[in-house]
């Protein structure tokens, strides 16, 4: 443990804190990798292009309940995506007052340049949890530490190649 990190120190107390730090980190490390593959998109919104990829497309109701994230964030997010030209929306036949989000073409084409991608940031983000400490405290320490060593953008660039 680095003896200069205040959150580390304060054990139990600091772990909101510190999954706080810890998930900015990640998403600044996968933003670097994005950037370094010239791909246009915010990890931020992976969680809801995931949801459209996988069903084809979905409802703002549907991510709701699959991600549990307030409506407000989804419409946002949404709103994101269709600005970035990843997704649209058509009006559902059946019920008028339901949007069907699903990709646009230049959403498919991203979706293929990331998920070889997604692969690697898998592994590497799966090495960087297993373990067996006694408690999330520890573990989330030894996850800190491995990181100062490495970077996680680095981590995945270098597998990439």
């Amino acid at each position: 443990m680095l003896m200069n990190d205040k959150l580390q120190q304060l054990g139990e107390l600091g772990l909101g804190s510190r999954l706080n730090r810890l998930s900015d980190y990640i998403m600044k490390e996968i933003q670097i990798v994005y950037d370094a593959k010239e791909i246009d998109f915010d990890p931020y919104l992976f969680p809801i292009f995931k949801i459209i990829i996988d069903n084809q497309h979905a409802t703002t109701t549907e991510i709701q309940e699959k991600l549990q994230y307030t409506q407000p964030a989804i419409t946002q997010a949404l709103k994101k995506l269709i600005n970035k030209g990843f997704i649209r929306y058509t009006i559902d036949k059946d019920d008028k007052r339901k949007k069907l989000f699903q990709l646009t073409k230049k959403g498919v084409e991203t979706h293929h340049r990331m998920i070889p991608l997604w692969e690697v940031i898998d592994k590497q983000v799966k090495w960087l949890t297993e373990g067996s400490a006694s408690s999330l405290t520890r573990h989330l320490t030894h996850l800190e530490n491995q990181l100062r060593e490495k970077s996680l953008s680095q981590r995945i660039l270098d597998n990439l190649e």
